[in-house]
């Protein structure tokens, strides 16, 4: 099954599903601009809504295990976002950069001397408690589906690898630096294990999408 294809499947779960590039898309290209401290984001995979804007059409054609990947990574987040609420999600997620603007506008009605220093304090990369959740819940998957593709596919998943790099995105920069504790890697070695054993890493109804998905690979 092409990417294409994959794609199209998983509109049976998200019917308003939409893959996009950010290197098509001038919003994202904007964006990208903005968050030039953030050079990371032009690289990654991004959902909004209903739309997952990958990096670009040439990354998916090089990389197509690790676009399959991805892709159901990211609807783990749309299934999370369903199951919570659209605003629910993306403001747990956004928090606390998302208290930037309410506290610009609270401004004009309460002393600038009190908002602009929170506001300020709100743009650093401090510890993101729901943004590590949402992110770990998908990466816990991934590890799944990882194993799911590698047995169905014939290649060895490098599950040990993929956890170094998924726990350096959530110490890191990837997404602005969330979490950059360390109590969450043993979560992530029991998932391993679990997958490794052909055990789903939590419970939750996710999972039956995933591997009817990863079966039509």
């Amino acid at each position: 099954m092409s990417f294409q294809a994959l794609a199209t499947a998983s509109q049976k779960y998200f019917p308003e599903l939409q893959i996009k590039y950010k290197d098509q898309c001038w919003p994202m290209l904007l964006i990208c601009k903005l968050l030039f401290f953030l050079p990371s984001f032009k690289r990654h995979t991004t959902t909004i809504g209903d739309t997952i804007y990958f990096p670009s059409q040439k990354f998916v054609k090089l990389h197509p295990v690790t676009s399959y990947v991805v892709l159901l990574h990211e609807l783990v987040h749309l299934h999370d976002q369903r199951r919570v609420g659209k605003l629910a999600f993306i403001t747990s997620y956004l928090f606390p950069q998302v208290l930037v603007p309410i506290c610009l506008l609270l401004m004009f009605i309460v002393s600038w001397k009190i908002m602009l220093p929170l506001a300020l304090l709100c743009t650093l990369p401090i510890p993101a408690v729901f943004r590590m959740h949402w992110e770990k819940r998908a990466y816990l998957s991934s590890f799944y589906v990882l194993q799911l593709l590698g047995n169905r596919l014939h290649f060895d998943p490098h599950l040990k690898m993929q956890e170094d790099v998924f726990l350096k995105h959530l110490h890191g920069f990837s997404y602005y630096a969330p979490w950059p504790f360390h109590d969450i890697n043993k979560q992530f070695d029991a998932a391993l294990d679990k997958a490794k054993s052909g055990k789903r890493p939590f419970q939750d109804q996710v999972f039956d999408m995933l591997e009817d998905l990863s079966n039509k690979l």
